[in-house]
């Protein structure tokens, strides 16, 4: 599936509305993405849902659908206690706090995305809840 790159924090990105096609190369431009300060992109399926993704030392996932209809799921940490307090991305300039309860290992963040790009659907390795 074909999935569309959007960077909530710089939209003067040239990056931004670009269609991915394979799932190296999203691994390869989200990895690249890792050296700046933790932000928030999307990514929009052409199957009418989409991810958002936190990039940086953490991650986090929030797959919708792109009508804005809930429900809202949100990734889980895999860790049985995750650590305590929130871990903050930017987002149009603003910090926006995320659980870390919700926050996740990189290599976690990778495999829901590309489970997405495979098949459009919420990846089964993590567990998810409504938001």
């Amino acid at each position: 599936m074909i999935v569309a790159f959007y960077d909530y924090d710089d939209q003067t990105n040239h990056l931004n509305g670009t269609a991915i096609h394979d799932k190296s190369r999203l691994f390869q431009l989200l990895q690249g993405m890792r050296n700046r300060s933790p932000f928030i992109c999307k990514l929009v399926g052409e199957n009418g849902y989409d991810l958002l993704v936190g990039i940086g030392k953490f991650g986090f996932v929030e797959h919708s659908a792109c009508n804005g209809d809930p429900p809202y799921l949100v990734a889980v940490s895999p860790n049985s206690e995750p650590e305590e307090g929130e871990f903050e991305f930017m987002c149009g300039g603003t910090p926006t706090p995320i659980s870390m309860r919700n926050c996740l290992p990189f290599d976690d963040v990778l495999q829901i995305v590309g489970y997405f790009q495979e098949t459009g659907r919420t990846y089964p390795g993590v567990a998810w809840e409504k938001v």
